[in-house]
């Protein structure tokens, strides 16, 4: 391993363990493949499948390598055809061991490099392969949302389907700080969060982003990661939003969303955060939440169940089933919401003329804001608007990206420091983590509120950090 080589490959997982991430998955996969010493499974392909950077491929390789099993690795985006795949795979599926005696394993990665009609019979070519094979074939894809349906219809009874999630943001943070530390280089702990928070779930992404950064520096701080580019992730998700909430019919409201190539989960979260501010009528509102727990319904019986011909009608609820909701409302809601927190700040309407824009909702104010501004920038700061810089107002984009996972990020030390908290608690008085947290540690919490002396008997007695302390100290 050399000095010059990519970071992402420097550190690459050696072993299962410091794979970061999505460990049923992983489990399921490992079950899957120690199933062919008893003989041929009854699914003789795994399919894995989830967004780039999460340990798809490697969790392949590490497997292989810890099993003994001789590897042949092929890009699906070279070998496209029935022809080409035929020549190059169908000898070996029935070579189980090489000429040393290692058993064999075929490993078919970026699947979606195959693009249908151009690339005529290669899904066909491979389901045909699986169905004769007498050695495990492992496929793997980015993330394959609806187009499941559709273009890999003739993998989808011949393979085990295994979902690999994003990273949680916590081992991002975890890993890269590692990294850091093993190179002997101090990252500003505001910039490893950064990175960790701009990662979407991609670790591999976020290493690259680290070593674009830190290459070559002893000391890294927020004026070298301000340089770093906004990752450009293709989905235009507002945009295809808007067009889907005023579609007129099912096919339409489907046809918008198959075309802007959204995953399904992030689809979902952004609909979810933005229903109430498009349906601002009580009984629309209903019917689109009822139609988004039934998508809910089906998505989660599609994982459980491994159907995932039920991820059409998670489609369709999703889609259609919310848009075709929408027949009172006007569509105002983030309008009324703006009017609403200029009057919670204590504002006169006449202060600010809050009007909508092609670009989203207008706020400006009508007169010098002095001391005000600040107060009323982190207010309008929290619902999504920025400052626009020139224009002298503030700009409220019509769709807000999913707080729910900025909101765990944003608590995420402070849940970090409860647990620890729990996890010594249950220790001392012989009970769960989870009872500690429900129970005692808000009892707790009062008593350092309240009594300094007890306080202290008791962080001595937990040997709590001062961090620890003073979180119960609030």
């Amino acid at each position: 391993m050399t000095e010059s080589q990519p970071w992402s490959s420097r550190f690459r997982p050696c072993t299962l363990k410091e794979i970061a991430g999505n460990e049923r998955a992983i489990r399921q996969f490992q079950t899957w493949l120690k199933s062919w010493d008893k003989g041929i499974p009854k699914q003789r392909a795994a399919f894995l499948h989830g967004p780039p950077g999460v340990g798809k491929t490697c969790s392949v390789v590490t497997l292989a390598n810890d099993l003994g099993y001789d590897l042949l690795e092929v890009n699906a985006s070279d070998y496209r055809t029935k022809k080409n795949l035929d020549s190059l795979i169908g000898r070996s599926i029935r070579q189980r061991v090489t000429i040393t005696g290692k058993p064999r394993m075929i490993l078919v990665d970026e699947l979606e490099g195959i693009s249908g009609r151009q690339d005529h019979g290669g899904i066909g070519a491979i389901a045909a392969i699986i169905k004769k094979t007498e050695i495990p074939v492992v496929l793997v894809a980015t993330s394959i949302g609806e187009r499941w349906e559709d273009k890999f219809r003739p993998l989808r009874d011949v393979s085990l389907h295994i979902e690999y999630n994003p990273v949680p943001f916590s081992l991002i943070l975890m890993r890269i700080r590692a990294i850091a530390e093993e190179l002997e280089i101090h990252v500003d702990e505001d910039v490893l969060e950064l990175l960790a928070d701009r990662a979407e779930g991609d670790l591999r992404s976020t290493i690259n982003d680290l070593e674009a950064i830190a290459r070559g520096r002893t000391r890294v701080t927020m004026a070298e990661a301000s340089g770093l580019s906004v990752r450009d992730r293709k989905d235009y998700t507002p945009d295809a939003l808007m067009k889907m909430f005023s579609a007129k019919t099912l096919r339409d409201a489907r046809r918008i969303i198959s075309s802007a190539h959204i995953p399904y989960d992030d689809l979902f979260n952004w609909i979810y955060e933005n229903l109430p501010l498009v349906l601002d009528d009580a009984s629309d509102l209903a019917e689109g939440m009822d139609a988004l727990s039934r998508a809910d319904i089906h998505q989660t019986r599609a994982r459980r169940t491994q159907n995932y011909r039920l991820i059409k009608y998670m489609f369709d609820e999703m889609t259609g089933g919310v848009a075709l909701s929408r027949r009172n409302s006007d569509g105002v809601g983030l309008l009324k919401l703006a009017r609403i927190k200029v009057a919670e700040l204590g504002f006169p309407p006449r202060d600010f003329t809050i009007i909508e824009s092609p670009d989203g909702i207008m706020i400006k104010p009508n007169r010098y804001l002095k001391d005000d501004w600040r107060r009323a920038n982190e207010a309008f700061r929290s619902m999504g608007a920025s400052w626009v810089r020139g224009g002298g107002c503030w700009n409220l984009p019509y769709f807000r990206s999913p707080q729910l996972i900025w909101r765990y990020r944003r608590t995420w030390h402070s849940r970090r420091r409860r647990r620890s908290i729990a996890e010594r608690v249950a220790d001392k008085c012989h009970i769960s983590t989870k009872e500690a947290v429900a129970e005692v540690i808000p009892l707790v919490k009062v008593i350092f509120e309240e009594n300094e002396a007890m306080a202290r008997d008791i962080s001595g007695w937990l040997g709590l950090e001062d961090k620890e302390a003073d979180w119960l100290k609030g």
